[in-house]
């Protein structure tokens, strides 16, 4: 219920804007007369956004913790992981690996390692979870090594 109640007041926020938009646009030479309609907009929108956030972060948020074990287990069962291997092993592969692994209801790793595509350790420094999800330039040179690594 209160995140509906956050997309709301995003709405109205958004009609606020709309507002602004329309009073600054009519506003004539330095004289806009409808200055306080754009003040008012932007402060009840800034009111508005200040409860919605700090009712959603108390009701809502606080509290929340992953299940860490389920969210690691949903990582390394994804087909997904397969996008990972694409400048390695290459486009077809890929796609061969990704048919397998959903047809079979395998690992993407699983399949790698059967297939003798990769190494079991280049296999898993290419899947590492830091290096899935904060690239950088050493990530990509590790990528761009040859297969037999």
């Amino acid at each position: 219920m209160i995140p509906e109640v956050v997309s709301q007041v995003a709405y109205l926020v958004i009609g606020h804007d709309l507002t602004v938009t329309l009073c600054a646009e009519a506003g004539q030479l330095q004289l806009n007369a409808f200055e306080p309609t754009i003040g008012f907009s932007i402060l009840k929108s800034l009111r508005m956004l200040t409860a919605a956030i700090e009712t959603l972060t108390r009701r809502c948020i606080n509290g929340i913790e992953a299940d860490r074990e389920h969210c690691l287990s949903l990582v390394e069962n994804s087909i997904g992981l397969v996008t990972a291997l694409g400048p390695v092993l290459g486009y077809e592969a890929c796609s061969r690996i990704a048919r397998r692994a959903l047809n079979e209801r395998r690992t993407v790793a699983d399949i790698v390692l059967e297939e003798g595509l990769l190494t079991e350790t280049r296999l898993n420094e290419l899947l590492r979870l830091e290096t899935l999800t904060r690239p950088s330039r050493i990530v990509m040179a590790a990528m761009a090594k040859p297969k037999s690594a």
